[in-house]
């Protein structure tokens, strides 16, 4: 099967692209971000939904001693969630074993949004290598679909998927390059010796910042500082171990 790399660098994302392919959504400012951090910090997995009383309805099924409600909307904790979407938030004495219940305004959008591919990961710049060499050992079409922002372009989503896209052409050898991959590439290496001021400059952060985030922009730029690979699994986001080098 021949192997291609597409990248969907916003909303809506064309079903047929998605279905049967292996997805990693980014949504660096901060859904994925926070997933991954959760998920390095022991949480036991994360099940995201569209809407806050999906999450509601959802923990009082599974019980509330198990679970936590997560998420935002515009950027703040929603009313009654036990915790919002700053990674600074899901520390381990917060979520260690517990299930996460997560909605936010993009990122669990996009996850459900993409229920037909063969698999499905969630990216962020800061377990970028390790997403990458999950990827790098699938066959056949790899789509990353950037959750966007107000169903548009987001400037961080697309530098997020291009640093993605530039470390799996040094994992894999022969593959197609598709017009969405190239174009994030690019502008991944454009700004890659200043990565940090370049997320920062994009429209959802300095929203974030004007709201008291500052910390997370700067937290959700960083490259590699985890090392998990959150996978969907009959609706839940679990570790799988960060494959061995191809």
């Amino acid at each position: 099967m021949s192997r291609s790399i597409e990248v969907l660098l916003a909303p809506p994302w064309p079903a047929d692209l998605v279905r049967g392919a292996h997805v990693a959504v980014v949504d660096v400012l901060r859904a994925s971000t926070t997933i991954a951090v959760a998920l390095a910090n022991g949480a036991a997995g994360v099940i995201p939904v569209t809407e806050p009383g999906d999450a509601i309805a959802l923990g009082h099924r599974l019980g509330r001693d198990r679970v936590l409600f997560c998420g935002e909307r515009n950027a703040e904790r929603i009313d009654g969630f036990d915790l919002d979407n700053s990674p600074a938030s899901f520390t381990p004495e917060a979520i260690a074993g517990k299930t996460l219940i997560m909605t936010t305004t993009n990122g669990t959008r996009a996850l459900r949004a993409v229920a037909t591919a063969a698999s499905v990961r969630t990216a962020a710049l800061v377990n970028r290598t390790a997403l990458a060499d999950a990827l790098a050992h699938e066959e056949g079409a790899i789509v990353i679909v950037c959750a966007g922002d107000a169903d548009g372009f987001a400037l961080e989503d697309a530098i997020g998927a291009g640093a993605l896209v530039d470390t799996l052409l040094t994992l894999i050898g022969e593959v197609e390059l598709k017009d969405g991959a190239r174009a994030a590439a690019l502008l991944y290496r454009s700004v890659a010796g200043r990565l940090a001021e370049a997320v920062a400059s994009s429209d959802h952060a300095q929203s974030l910042s004007r709201k008291g985030f500052a910390r997370d922009v700067t937290r959700c730029a960083a490259l590699d500082t985890v090392n998990v690979v959150p996978t969907l699994r009959d609706g839940i986001l679990v570790v799988t171990p960060a494959a061995s080098p191809v």
